[in-house]
């Protein structure tokens, strides 16, 4: 049983990364086409959406009771999903940064959430492994998930593409409801 969960864990972590990562990546292409950010516009929007996570990660993810990483998680995936939407659809900064500061909320949850929960399966000789894999399957899904995700942005433009990675992201969601 706990073999079948940490799959499913790890499948939507997998899925998860591979889908945010496709936007983090294009999220550059969208502020240079849309509204001209230069490299230093882009830096401060990555300021914002990295001192976000930072604050809700050091005071309030840090705080979260033990058992409870799962339904944050859960949370968080389904807040990510109208960010997309949001930021693909922006045409002035007051909805890109609505859409960046969900977006970021979102991240500051989901990644730690799920690392602490797949953290509690396994005796103490696995956790090395377990831990090893679950970290390995997301850096597959940050390899591979901005190839994608260009190719999307390209293919369908910002607006069809974030819609449907936000629609997407409710497949990680489904999956890690029906853990245990």
């Amino acid at each position: 049983k706990d073999h079948n969960d940490l799959k499913k864990i790890g499948l939507s972590y997998f899925i998860y990364l591979f889908l945010y990562s496709g936007m983090e990546f294009t999220l550059t292409f969208l502020c240079h086409l849309r509204f001209g950010f230069t490299s230093m516009q882009q830096g401060r929007m990555f300021l914002f959406i990295g001192t976000i996570m930072a604050l809700l990660q050091g005071g309030v993810v840090r705080r979260i009771k033990q058992g409870g990483e799962k339904n944050a998680a859960l949370w968080g995936l389904l807040v990510i999903v109208p960010s997309f939407a949001i930021v693909g659809s922006s045409w002035n900064m007051y909805s890109l940064y609505s859409g960046l500061f969900l977006y970021a909320v979102s991240t500051a949850f989901v990644v730690p959430c799920i690392t602490t929960l797949v953290s509690t399966y396994g005796e103490p000789h696995q956790k090395g492994i377990i831990i090893g894999i679950f970290r390995s399957l997301g850096a597959l899904g940050r390899a591979l998930g901005p190839i994608f995700g260009s190719f999307l942005f390209w293919s369908l433009g910002p607006e069809l593409s974030y819609a449907l990675g936000g629609f997407l992201l409710l497949v990680p969601y489904y999956i890690l409801r029906n853990v245990k």
